[in-house]
């Protein structure tokens, strides 16, 4: 009960904190009506009532409160991510500007960390999509499919993947400590935190003549990336390509519209609309890519992932493969508080496909289903066997066909 009674006040508090400016501009009009009989329009008047009650909660925590209060700083931060939950979006986010600059390093291709991959969070927790090479998460003994349950001893149900990550980060050469949920096994493991050095895109030939590009994140360089790798590919003669965005968990929407705008003729890429309605159409004006192509994606390909695939599939600028899509078609955007310098990230439009379908909680489906063995749904994408890898030969062997190669 007094946990309850804690979290309630904390709310309070900090939203009498986020009204003052408001109550404070109410008062400058409030006093400066002329005469005895002041008259305030209903919206203002409940605005003042409501400013003045929580004004009394918070005398009263300063007063009357019998264990030690937490810091205004604290109070404020417990509120807006209070605030920020009851809207129910998995998305939306509150972060202090150090919870954001580490974010923001978590997402560009060198920063510090652990070195991890992890994906839209479950409620088994956030599963481990990739461990890099020659980061303290290999050394650790983490592995692709691990699933972290907690960390530090706050459990991750119910966060999003940006909260989840905001608690792993740490300063190079500082620990931290994740719960790992392995098939039935769970225990805990020390990471400390290092430089991590990401390139997000790799790419070869197959036989001399088929293109293979991988995108891990739409994050980093990873457009300019894309381009030099077409630019290579092209250079070489391939004859065909294929895109693997298996376990892509999306990213920066300016990224995957540079790879599209690189990859697609002229042709629509992406609608996104705002909650007023307002729409801004995102469109390809490039030459494209003239050989056949195919998008191989799963169930963590996401977002960003969704948008290249969907763009490719609509324009029928290639096929397909693999499994549906995770489904998340809403795009955040994040815009730093005036106030105290922290930074709020919210769901502020929804993106629809070129043939204008929105594919919010339900994906893009694959021209060419194939799915995985479930014993190699756990292995990094760069670390399958290749000849036991269905998707990527269905893939193949379409643009290849396509191509007239054997």
């Amino acid at each position: 009960m007094k946990s309850q009674w804690r979290t309630a006040l904390y709310f309070a508090a900090a939203i009498i904190i986020t009204a003052l400016v408001s109550s404070a501009v109410t008062m400058h009009i409030y006093n400066n009506k002329r005469g005895d009989e002041v008259m305030l329009p209903a919206s203002e008047y409940a605005e003042l009532t409501d400013v003045m009650a929580l004004d009394e909660v918070m005398k009263s925590i300063d007063e009357y409160y019998y264990f030690e209060a937490p810091q205004r700083e604290q109070l404020v931060k417990s509120a807006a991510n209070g605030m920020v939950a009851s809207l129910n979006d998995p998305y939306s986010a509150y972060f202090t500007d150090e919870e954001y600059q580490r974010y923001l390093s978590s997402i560009n291709g060198a920063y510090d960390g652990i070195g991890v991959l992890i994906g839209q969070p479950t409620e088994d927790g956030a599963e481990i999509l990739d461990v890099y090479e020659d980061t303290s998460a290999s050394e650790a003994g983490l592995l692709a499919g691990d699933f972290i349950v907690a960390v530090d001893g706050t459990g991750v149900s119910g966060l999003t993947l940006e909260e989840i990550s905001t608690l792993i980060a740490r300063g190079n050469g500082e620990a931290v400590k994740l719960t790992i949920k392995r098939g039935e096994e769970s225990f805990d493991v020390d990471v400390v935190s290092g430089t991590v050095n990401i390139k997000r895109v790799e790419h070869f030939l197959y036989n001399h003549h088929t293109g293979y590009i991988r995108i891990s994140m739409f994050s980093g360089n990873c457009a300019e990336e894309f381009r030099e790798a077409i630019k290579d590919l092209t250079e070489r003669r391939m004859t065909c390509l294929v895109i693997d965005l298996r376990n892509n968990p999306g990213g920066l929407l300016k990224d995957v519209v540079s790879i599209a705008d690189t990859l697609l003729g002229e042709c629509t890429i992406v609608t996104v609309r705002s909650n007023g309605g307002e729409e801004e159409v995102y469109t390809s004006n490039k030459k494209g890519v003239s050989v056949p192509v195919a998008i191989i994606v799963n169930e963590n390909s996401a977002s960003a992932s969704e948008i290249l695939a969907a763009a490719v599939q609509d324009n029928e600028a290639g096929i397909i493969v693999g499994m549906p899509t995770f489904g998340k078609g809403i795009v955040q955007t994040t815009r730093r508080l005036e106030s105290n310098g922290a930074w709020l990230k919210l769901t502020t439009s929804a993106y629809y496909t070129p043939s204008g379908k929105s594919i919010n909680g339900t994906g893009v489906t694959p021209d060419l289903e194939v799915d995985l063995p479930e014993e190699m749904k756990s292995t990094p994408i760069d670390k399958l066997d290749q000849e036991q890898d269905a998707q990527l030969w269905a893939a193949l062997d379409y643009v290849r066909e396509l191509a007239g190669e054997d």
